[in-house]
């Protein structure tokens, strides 16, 4: 590892970044993550996202074969499942189990996946949209809070605010701006349940956890602030006069929750230092003390009080200020040294922490955080999903382009016969 201090400062490896997740996409899941196999499409978007930063391209061939096989594990009672073998012991469905982050990261896929004008507007067919909303509501339950998968009609999993996040991106994505009484409408969610759940479970230190008694953790603060921030970015919640007003009211204390992610940041000592000082590498910056002036050119974060600093945290933090207009409470350069000159690792990709080897996870992250940091070359990173600009703006186009093409298949139904009708919907949705 080189030192900051020195006239060079550490940079994003990006050949060797090329390289891992080249790798990585020959399967979507290589050979560490077989035990792992039912979130096998979680891991295809860290692929697809990551070589999409990266601006490496696909070829058709490539793309039409991600929108395949995520289409392949669309359930036939709405959402999508995490792979081909994944199911639950009695589950009397065709398929196996629909989950709500699998549904979530097929969705994005089908949107990157998709490169010309044409494919960008088509990327979403073939999703069964109404089937998708009508099982997402039934997710809901009657706190505000969101469960993991159906079970017999009733939402499982625990309380956990991945979920709000993941439903409330889920609901963006393809709810559009329809209205009640239009024939694409579908019962919406309760937002203002999910507003009040996510106001209540804030916890005496300002930080956000599965509810207010709980340890609070800043993925879970990630996940609450997006999870608002996704219900304000919907045409239908950001009316004029009514900016950000989800945001504004699903967090109880916005200055303890500043405070709480202002301390998750850690200076970390360079290996000079380390080697001098022969003490702990690393130690709980003090709030007011932010500016790291001293010579200490690393800022680490970690996700909970007294854990060591941690590439993902990072993410979690600097995603959730930059969410709440709030990046002066970092400094970005030396919060991308640590990463770039503690956790990068030489074969590419990053580690978790000091001498980790690469994963999928923490490699993704990483990445997603040195570019929104600024620290390199990338594409420009979307903080409340997580993957490019340039990504969420096929996604839009992919939403609209579905809306557009229910439209036409209903004037359509006028005209044709019902069999040249089916014949002709099955030739819209017919992956090229």
């Amino acid at each position: 590892m080189s030192n900051p201090d020195a006239e060079e400062a550490p940079r994003l490896d990006t050949p060797r970044h090329i390289k891992y997740w080249q790798r990585c996409h020959k399967t979507f899941l290589p050979t560490p993550y077989t035990s792992n196999d039912s979130t096998r499409l979680t891991f295809a978007f860290f692929i697809i996202s990551a070589l999409d930063i990266l601006s490496i391209p696909f070829t058709a061939q490539e793309r039409a074969a991600v929108r395949s096989w995520v289409l392949s594990l669309q359930h036939p009672e709405g959402g999508f499942c995490g792979s081909p073998t994944h199911s639950i012991p009695g589950d009397k469905a065709s398929k196996g189990s629909a989950n709500i982050a699998a549904t979530f990261f097929a969705l994005i896929l089908l949107g990157l996946a998709a490169d010309t004008e044409e494919e960008q507007r088509a990327a979403f067919a073939g999703v069964n949209r109404k089937g998708l909303l009508r099982w997402l509501k039934k997710l809901q339950r009657s706190d505000g809070s969101f469960g993991q998968v159906l079970w017999d009609g009733e939402p499982m999993g625990g309380r956990d605010m991945r979920h709000s996040y993941l439903a409330s991106a889920i609901r963006w994505m393809l709810r559009g701006n329809v209205k009640e009484g239009d024939e694409d409408w579908v019962e919406d969610i309760d937002t203002e349940g999910m507003i009040e759940y996510i106001r209540g479970v804030q916890t005496y230190d300002g930080g956000i956890a599965e509810s207010s008694t709980e340890e609070s953790h800043s993925g879970y603060a990630y996940c609450a602030i997006a999870a608002l921030a996704m219900l304000d970015r919907h045409s239908d919640a950001s009316a004029e006069g009514e900016t950000k007003r989800a945001l504004d009211r699903g967090v109880a204390d916005r200055e303890r929750l500043l405070r709480f992610l202002a301390h998750r940041q850690l200076k970390y000592l360079s290996k000079q230092e380390e080697a001098e000082d022969n003490t702990v590498n690393y130690l709980e910056a003090a709030l007011g003390d932010l500016s790291l002036d001293g010579g200490i050119p690393y800022t680490g974060f970690n996700g909970r009080w007294n854990k060591k600093a941690d590439t993902c945290y990072t993410w979690w933090a600097c995603g959730t200020l930059k969410m709440l207009d709030c990046d002066g409470f970092y400094d970005p350069r030396p919060s991308c040294n640590y990463l770039l000159d503690i956790t990068q690792h030489s074969i590419g990709g990053f580690g978790k922490s000091v001498g980790d080897p690469p994963d999928i996870y923490h490699s993704y992250l990483g990445l997603t955080t040195v570019a929104l940091l600024g620290g390199a070359e990338l594409k420009e990173i979307d903080a409340g999903l997580c993957c490019s600009k340039e990504g969420v703006q096929k996604i839009e186009v992919a939403r609209d382009g579905l809306l557009q093409s229910l439209k036409r298949e209903r004037e359509q139904r006028g005209t044709w016969g019902v069999d040249e009708f089916w014949g002709k919907a099955a030739e819209m949705v017919r992956v090229k």
